[in-house]
């Protein structure tokens, strides 16, 4: 589906060629029917010769309303342009097509209206003229046609013309990520609140929950109407009235905007690319400075902004370059949004541009890297755009890089570290810096087998998610329960090593299954928990066991069990020959190892043998 809006200057005829096309009058106010020209947004619908039926705007054309008309201009996919034969190219048809062509609109009709009123040269010079203008802008190559809304000459022609662009033109993306900028806001008794609009980026259903921004007021969708027509769901590119429940008439107001909970963000500072428009277009020259007061139209909505500018200091009609805009008031924007910029002192449209990246860091003019990502992003898709960013910010929250870059889905190929996505060269160092990490634990502790992977993450400070994706991507590290280390590393004993190692074996088999605790034991920590790595000590309670006294104990124990059923703790003290502060803490490791299961005051035989 596509939206066609009418642009031109005021009394040229805008208003009633839309009623003769489509049979509806779009002046809906007093005011606007006693004075005869079109002061708000009006709306209507035609059904082409081809079945295809296509919304209206038709926007005033007096300059006092400009910003109702560049309300009106930001939906439109296709335009009508009107120019009155009997009066010619007029100051704001220039202000108009400039606005046409920065929001890129790049499929049109020209009606050249009021034909019956003129002779044949005059239609011919009108038509040069235009053709002429048009040449430097977005409609270049635009149909010209001629045709007057009070005969109906020429109306046949002009509705086949129109019928073509709109079958030249794409439809509008459904990115899965819906946004309406509101145009109207009104109340109906027994329904509530219905606001208007053009529906982009995604359809919308009865029943969908939705938010007004920037507020974030939550609503649900009660009822959608498109062309007076009631229907469940809604597609992209449509024009669309939604009756929302849970909304006060004060909970929204033009300039707002209807989006899903995900999938939007608001902003107040983006960079751009800016496109100045060429004089030929606008009638007038304009330099563009950091000074100055200038208001930024986005969909429905205006808000003063302050430019800095990246590269050049200056932009002269006809220039590009890119800046970053920060926004008296946040807005859901996206990348590849188009905007008007006008000047506020001067009252004029000069140039607009496309937005490159929604949520940008605070830039400084002549930053080489944040230009050469700008213009890597300039002509990017969504997965490029991704990758764009990724590369130059390094690490990026995975809802933060979507928003930004406008991509549905992560790219394949693209890192995912627990909720964040990560370069290729911050992961290369990540790795290395946990490889350097468990190298220098090594390093000062080489008896130590493992090093706590608690601990390795503090150092590194990643979250928990990151971390344990960072390490399931390295070949290089060893992951042994609540430790790692490197695959490298094994703790090793040198000579006086060794021999405290055999005279701590012999200082706990000494005495049997009464060992002495671990703080009487002539050792260094370090050795104890090297060989409790090693598997020749095991640890029990506060207390350790060489491998052979801790095997002979399960066996023991299960032996007796097979022969005699099942043991109380004082029957395993006295077949160990220890004493109850001993039986009782390796009775819990038997059970602890599936070598027997407790069940009240016995032991029964456990599965593990």
């Amino acid at each position: 589906m596509h939206v066609l809006g009418t642009a031109g200057h005021v009394d040229h005829g805008k208003s009633t060629l839309v009623q003769r096309l489509t049979g509806i009058d779009p002046d809906r106010f007093a005011e606007e029917k006693r004075r005869g020209l079109t002061i708000d947004l009006g709306f209507a619908w035609l059904q082409l010769p081809s079945g295809r039926e296509v919304g209206l705007i038709d926007v005033p054309g007096h300059e006092r309303f400009i910003k109702n008309m560049l309300s009106g201009a930001g939906g439109v996919s296709v335009c009508l342009f009107v120019v009155a034969a009997n009066e010619g190219w007029k100051p704001q048809s220039a202000e108009h097509l400039a606005i046409i062509d920065i929001l890129g609109v790049r499929h049109g009709v020209v009606a050249l209206t009021k034909s019956d009123l003129v002779d044949t040269d005059t239609l011919e010079l009108a038509r040069v003229e235009i053709e002429d203008k048009l040449s430097v802008s977005s409609l270049a190559g635009a149909p010209v046609i001629e045709c007057s809304a009070l005969t109906g000459e020429g109306i046949d022609e002009l509705v086949a013309a129109l019928d073509a662009a709109l079958e030249a033109a794409p439809p509008a993306p459904d990115l899965g990520r819906p946004r309406l900028w509101i145009d109207r806001v009104f109340t109906i008794a027994g329904a509530g609140t219905v606001v208007t609009g053009t529906l982009m980026g995604g359809s919308l259903r009865s029943g969908d929950e939705v938010q007004i921004a920037p507020e974030g007021r939550r609503a649900r969708v009660r009822t959608i109407q498109s062309h007076k027509k009631e229907v469940t769901e809604v597609a992209p590119g449509n024009r669309v009235a939604l009756n929302l429940v849970g909304l006060q008439r004060e909970g929204a107001e033009r300039g707002d905007a209807v989006i899903a909970p995900r999938g939007w963000r608001t902003t107040s500072r983006v960079e751009a690319l800016i496109r100045m428009s060429p004089h030929e277009v606008t009638g007038r020259p304009h330099e563009l400075t950091e000074k100055g007061a200038h208001l930024l139209y986005v969909g429905s909505a205006e808000t003063p902004a302050r430019l800095r500018l990246l590269g050049a200091t200056t932009l002269a009609s006809g220039d590009e370059g890119f800046a970053q805009l920060h926004l008296r008031d946040p807005l859901p924007l996206g990348r590849g949004d188009r905007f008007v910029l006008r000047d506020a002192g001067r009252v004029m449209t000069f140039g607009g541009g496309v937005i490159l990246d929604p949520a940008p860091l605070l830039a400084r003019r002549g930053d080489e890297g944040r230009l050469a990502l700008l213009e890597r992003l300039r002509n990017a898709d969504h997965d490029e755009a991704l990758r764009a960013l990724l590369d130059s910010y390094e690490e990026l929250d995975v809802e933060d890089a979507l928003a930004r870059s406008g991509a549905p889905l992560v790219p394949e190929g693209v890192v995912h570290l627990g909720p964040r996505l990560v370069a290729p060269l911050r992961l290369g160092r990540l790795l290395a810096q946990i490889r350097e990490a468990l190298a220098g634990h090594h390093r000062a502790r080489p008896l130590d087998r493992l090093v706590s992977r608690e601990q390795l993450r503090a150092d590194l400070g990643l979250e928990p998610a990151a971390f344990d994706a960072l390490l399931a991507r390295s070949d290089e590290v060893v992951e042994e329960g609540a430790g790692v280390r490197l695959a490298s590393h094994e703790a090793g004993l040198d000579r006086h090593q060794r021999d405290a190692r055999d005279s701590l074996v012999r200082q706990i088999e000494a005495t049997g299954f009464q060992p002495p605790l671990t703080s009487q034991l002539n050792a260094e920590p370090a050795l104890l928990r090297a060989l409790a790595d090693s598997g020749e000590l095991v640890r029990i309670d506060d207390f350790y066991l060489t491998t052979a006294q801790a095997t002979e104990a399960r066996t023991k124990v299960r032996q007796r069990i097979e022969e005699e059923g099942p043991v109380t703790v004082a029957q395993i003290r006295d077949l160990l020959a220890t004493s109850r502060k001993y039986a009782v803490p390796l009775c819990e490791w038997l059970d602890s190892t599936g070598a027997t299961i407790r069940r009240g005051d016995v032991r029964l035989l456990g599965p593990h043998p």
